[in-house]
């Protein structure tokens, strides 16, 4: 269903594949995305890196979601305009499957769901584990959520 509904790529792995690494936490910290201490989804009011982690570990199963986006331009818009379209897509997903009890981590916050940097979760770990490609040098961003599930 994902695949049909525009994703690149999907694969469900064990939650337990996921790799947690505490100190990602720190790019919610210097504001990358300029959200840190505005929205209820990142930090600090989101909880800790450890608590978040919990609510992962609470979880046996993960859907990994990829999009393939390439920027017409190399400005912050586009990036930003690819993040939306993929946590929208994400969005779809999650409403024609009706899919419910479920831990998104998304693409950078969006509405009622935090990123996977609050989360503190390796995506380039996670996208080598479902045979996805995370970072390439081919000009194509790629953007992945995850919905986690029993």
């Amino acid at each position: 269903m994902a695949l049909a509904m525009g994703f690149a790529h999907a694969a469900i792995i064990k939650v337990s594949e996921l790799v947690y690494v505490p100190e990602y936490r720190r790019y919610c910290e210097e504001n990358r995305c300029g959200n840190y201490g505005k929205l209820p989804v990142c930090p600090p009011a989101c909880g800790t890196s450890d608590e978040m982690y919990d609510k992962v570990l609470a979880c046996k199963n993960c859907l990994v979601l990829q999009t393939e986006f390439i920027p017409r331009e190399k400005v912050m818009l586009e990036y930003l305009r690819g993040k939306r379209l993929h946590n929208e897509l994400t969005e779809k997903l999650l409403t024609a499957a009706g899919m419910k009890n479920i831990l998104v981590m998304s693409s950078g916050p969006w509405k009622n769901f935090s990123c996977m940097s609050a989360y503190s979760i390796d995506s380039e770990a996670m996208a080598k584990t479902c045979g996805m490609v995370c970072w390439g040098h081919d000009g194509i961003i790629r953007y992945f959520s995850c919905l986690l599930f029993n």
